[in-house]
């Protein structure tokens, strides 16, 4: 299906320019006065308009990159059931977190992600679950180990973005708050173990409806470029809150993650190349 294959490029793109306007906005924006010479009322108009739809637009964007490719792996039926699996369970994962502290800890969400579903989760974060499930799973695939392992690994490049991202969306800005002690900027460890559990759900419902088309489905760069684009924002707003440790912490434990697949597959093909040849 070039059509969506198209489609995801240009979405991605826009992705990319939101994740770079929303950078710019809370460098030179975000909790700075009115320059003396903008109306007041128009820059409040304007910056109540920014806050309430950059960050979902920029989700939204993401997430149809990633649907837009999946569902030119998978077909129409195929990718369009296992997209909206993934999205049911994350929500259902989050109505549970919110709502009872289980898997992630006690936490809530704000309003800075616009309207929320039954007024605890909002819409676009069962949406950002399945775009970095594509991105992990794309990451995850190139190990070429087996259905459950493709999952756990998958589910340990949520836990790395998760490393980066939560300190920025929870202590630098209030996109959701925690209502426990934690140990890492404020969140619980648990929180992860959490993360763990439930991408490590979603990727092997990806799998099992997807099948040995996902492979198809998350094969060239938008993974990578997804899995980047993503750290990208939390890294520029944790570096602009001064949370230095946060940053180099999370920024590492993405790398890592993404540059993992590589370095493994480079390291088979030294270990094949210098094996003694009756051992081939």
């Amino acid at each position: 299906m070039p059509r969506l294959y198209r489609l995801a490029r240009i979405f991605l793109l826009a992705h990319a320019a939101l994740i770079a306007t929303s950078i710019a906005a809370f460098r030179l924006i975000v909790n700075h006065p009115a320059p003396p010479w903008v109306d007041p009322v128009f820059w409040s108009a304007a910056y109540g308009i920014g806050m309430a739809w950059t960050g979902p637009l920029y989700i939204v964007t993401g997430f149809a990159a990633a649907c837009c490719a999946w569902i030119a792996g998978l077909g129409v039926r195929r990718g369009s059931a296992s997209a909206a699996a993934v999205v049911a369970l994350a929500l259902g994962a989050e109505l549970l977190g919110v709502g009872t502290g289980f898997p992630f800890g006690a936490y809530g969400y704000g309003t800075a992600l616009g309207p929320r579903v039954l007024g605890m989760v909002p819409v676009v974060i069962p949406l950002s679950w399945f775009l970095m499930l594509v991105a992990s799973l794309g990451l995850a695939m190139r190990f070429r180990r087996g259905r459950a392992a493709t999952a756990l690994i998958a589910a340990a490049g949520l836990v790395a973005w998760d490393v980066l991202m939560d300190p920025a969306m929870s202590a630098a800005f209030p996109f959701w708050s925690w209502h426990q002690g934690g140990t890492y900027y404020g969140m619980p460890l648990v929180n992860w173990a959490g993360w763990l559990l439930t991408g490590a759900v979603l990727a092997a419902a990806a799998l099992a409806v997807g099948g040995d088309a996902v492979r198809r489905a998350v094969d060239g760069r938008l993974p990578l470029a997804l899995y980047a684009l993503n750290g990208v924002f939390p890294l520029a707003l944790a570096l602009e809150s001064g949370m230095t440790t946060a940053a180099l912490v999370g920024a590492a434990a993405m790398t890592a993650f993404a540059a993992a697949p590589w370095l493994a597959g480079g390291l088979r093909i030294r270990a094949t190349a210098t094996a003694p040849l009756e051992a081939r």
